[in-house]
């Protein structure tokens, strides 16, 4: 083997010298364990990074979040969750006892507490499945609801307090037709007694003999003035004295008579009392059964569903986070229960129930085209910004505009807005123009899966309106869609959850039954 030169510069064959100076002075022991520490300068970083993809929490992918020693406990998760939600949705779903309502007792028992109606009405709070997150001595959990009941009883006690307290509203007319093409003619809201009197759609004789009577009153009433006004001439004449005059007159006011109100005026303003009594006690019925509603969200009530919650999991301490939902379709869960619940009912149809479930939905639309040309310049990306930048930079001076007590903060307010100066984005005709915005909007416009992109419904089973069983039906329905924008459109990179499942669709599916024979509802919801 032939040795190869190696040539050195002036300055590196004195360092090499001093380098086998100190290799001969040092023992042989330290020269044989010693390992050359080798320093890399900082190079600069070329590679880009790209937009970070959207993970959801441990707990909406896998329902439950847990981790435990003992493989036995695991087990019996399932069958906890279960009892939970029957547990769950029997606490929300109580109602008030009959005793506490016993001031009542003269008028009907009102719908929402007749138990054979209340197990197929809507009016009832909905509940999703629960995301459990479980600690060591700690479990916490979080329901999506939907409180229907709530919502009719908060409406009932405006509407009652409206029409009792405040009638004034303007009245609105509105016209329906029935099975046999016959006219029927509602309103927004109770008459007032003047609006009643002066209705036109009256068929009854009050308005009529009550006009008559005062109509004669008053003609009675005009007479009497003339003929005092009579008198009172003849007495500037000096042809009667006053006391002639009072004299005439008495004897003419008694002669006539004054009849009094007709019997059914009296009747009628009766009816009228008694039917603002009747208002008066269901708007506290109502009242009653709102507060009710509402106190069982309450640490007072929910106190008592937590010991037996403790019992189910054999924890300490359970923590209980309910979020209220204003739409039905926010949640695949709830949204697949109240389908399912009107199709238990035999007279509603199939493909109505799908088709009116989707008429209230409001659905981003999405252009494919101005989707595709949607691209990321990386070099605007702040992962890229920062990455090159040292801690040198803040002792730089050469900038005069820089502060010196607070260098970080200035290096920092280069790449992240100031929270006195966000602004967003908006267009006007046909020009995007920049506005000043608050924290909570900069926050909420830059979150993922805050609109709703698309929703779809299907059902399947014996739900022919005949009473047989001998055939299966399936409708589907759908509004939107359900691909993923950033990886069908876009063309970038998306996740997978348990690697079936998009990241942006929510799936629930449901079974129930009715006198037919056993259906089930599946329903998808996808965001953007």
């Amino acid at each position: 083997m032939k040795k190869k030169n190696i040539y050195f510069s002036g300055a590196a064959q004195e360092n090499n010298k001093l380098k086998i100076i100190n290799e001969k002075s040092l023992p042989v022991l330290f020269n044989k364990k010693r390992k050359e520490i080798v320093i890399k300068p900082l190079t600069y970083v070329r590679s880009d990074t790209g937009k970070t993809r959207h993970f959801t929490p441990a707990v909406q992918e896998w329902v439950n979040s847990i981790y435990a020693y003992n493989k036995n406990y695991i087990k019996s998760l399932s069958i906890a969750d279960k009892n939970l939600m029957s547990l769950l949705k029997s606490y929300l779903n109580s109602q008030i006892n009959q005793q506490m309502l016993e001031k009542y007792k003269k008028y009907k028992k009102p719908k929402a507490l007749d138990s054979k109606l209340r197990r197929m009405s809507a009016k009832r709070v909905f509940i999703s499945k629960g995301e459990l997150k479980h600690i060591s001595s700690k479990v916490v959990i979080t329901f999506y609801l939907y409180n229907t009941l709530g919502m009719f009883l908060s409406h009932k006690v405006k509407w009652g307090t409206n029409f009792l307290f405040f009638p004034v509203r303007r009245i609105k007319e509105i016209i329906t037709f029935d099975s046999e093409k016959r006219k029927i003619i509602t309103y927004n809201r109770l008459f007032t007694l003047l609006e009643f009197l002066h209705s036109p759609q009256r068929e009854d004789n009050y308005h009529t003999m009550i006009t008559r009577y005062v109509r004669r009153q008053t003609s009675l009433l005009i007479a009497v003035n003339k003929y005092y006004k009579n008198l009172t001439s003849l007495v500037y004449k000096k042809i009667l004295s006053n006391d002639d005059k009072y004299i005439i007159f008495n004897n003419k006011v008694q002669r006539i008579t004054f009849k009094d109100y007709p019997q059914i005026f009296y009747d009628f303003s009766l009816f009228i009392s008694n039917v603002k009594l009747i208002y008066l006690r269901k708007l506290k019925l109502n009242m009653i059964l709102l507060k009710y509603n509402k106190a069982k969200f309450t640490r007072i009530y929910i106190s008592k569903l937590r010991d037996l919650v403790k019992k189910l999991y054999n924890k300490n301490n359970v923590e209980f986070n309910f979020v209220n939902l204003r739409k039905m379709h926010l949640n695949s869960d709830i949204y697949t229960q109240a389908v399912a619940l009107k199709l238990r009912n035999r007279d509603n149809k199939l493909y109505r129930v799908l088709k009116s479930s989707l008429r209230k939905v409001k659905v981003i639309q999405i252009s494919k085209l101005a989707e595709k040309r949607i691209k990321i310049y990386k070099d605007k990306l702040r992962a890229n910004k920062i990455r090159n930048i040292t801690i040198s930079t803040m002792l730089n001076n050469e900038n005069n505009n820089i502060n010196i007590s607070d260098r970080l903060g200035n290096l920092l307010l280069n790449f992240f807005p100031s929270i006195y100066n966000l602004k967003g984005k908006g267009k006007k005709r046909w020009s995007v123009r920049k506005y000043p915005i608050s924290l909570t909007t900069f926050v909420l416009r830059h979150l993922k899966h805050t609109n709703v992109r698309g929703i779809r419904v299907e059902a399947k089973g014996r739900l022919t309106r005949r009473f047989t069983a001998s055939r299966s039906v399936f409708k589907m329905k759908w509004k939107g869609g359900l691909k993923n924008v950033e990886s069908s459109f876009r063309g970038w990179s998306a996740i997978m959850l348990r690697g079936i499942h998009k990241s942006n669709v929510q799936y629930s599916a449901i079974s129930s039954k009715n006198r037919n024979g056993a259906f089930g509802v599946k329903g998808w919801v996808s965001s953007k």
